[in-house]
């Protein structure tokens, strides 16, 4: 009777662990963000899509386009890499700002130019309006960041206004049968003698 309680003892506590590993293997295989290597160049094909402008310049972190169409930068057909760090600065992304890379037809947010350093595609500035130029991907300039929920919704307790003027139901009067209404004088009743009048004979 001890043995068989001491199996039924071992498989519940086999039965909880495994309950246990199943529950936190979604943590263990999480997705972890992309590392810089010792010069904070992030060199790996990478797929992460948001990242964060951590450039120290107040004036923003410099987006630079050639003259070709990303189509033809991108195509494999095309030979050599890029001269993207000769590129002019055709805009600026602002400090602190999230912004989404855009993934090369391989699937990859890095592209790399004829010096071997790692850019990242932007399509779309933060607010929407196009970009279409490459930032380095170095961690001097950006980071990744975990995808955001919603860049528009406030973080901020919502509190109900208080309106002074809300509009109740109107309240009916029940209907009072007793209802006064004003009182109608009448004239006094004249005086009526009952007794007899006296008759002097």
């Amino acid at each position: 009777m001890l043995n068989r309680f001491k199996a039924i003892y071992r498989i519940v506590i086999l039965g909880l662990g495994l309950v246990f590993l199943l529950g936190i293997t979604p943590v263990w295989a999480a997705k972890s963000l992309p590392e810089p290597n010792d010069r904070g160049n992030y060199m790996t094909k990478s797929d992460h899509l948001y990242w964060q402008v951590v450039d120290s310049d107040p004036n923003g972190l410099n987006c630079r386009m050639g003259n070709a169409p990303i189509e033809e930068i991108w195509n494999p057909d095309n030979p050599g890499f890029p001269a993207i760090s000769s590129w002019p600065a055709v805009t600026t992304l602002k400090p602190d700002e999230v912004f989404r890379a855009q993934p090369s037809y391989g699937g990859f947010v890095i592209t790399f130019d004829d010096q071997f350093l790692p850019w990242i595609f932007v399509k779309k500035k933060p607010d929407g309006t196009p970009a279409n130029c490459f930032v380095r991907a170095n961690s001097a300039l950006i980071k990744p960041v975990e995808e955001p929920i919603d860049n528009n919704v406030s973080t901020q307790p919502i509190e109900e206004p208080i309106d002074n003027n809300i509009s109740t139901q109107p309240v009916e009067n029940p209907t009072d049968n007793n209802v006064s209404t004003p009182a109608v004088e009448t004239p006094p009743e004249p005086s009526i003698d009952d007794t007899e009048p006296f008759i002097d004979l």
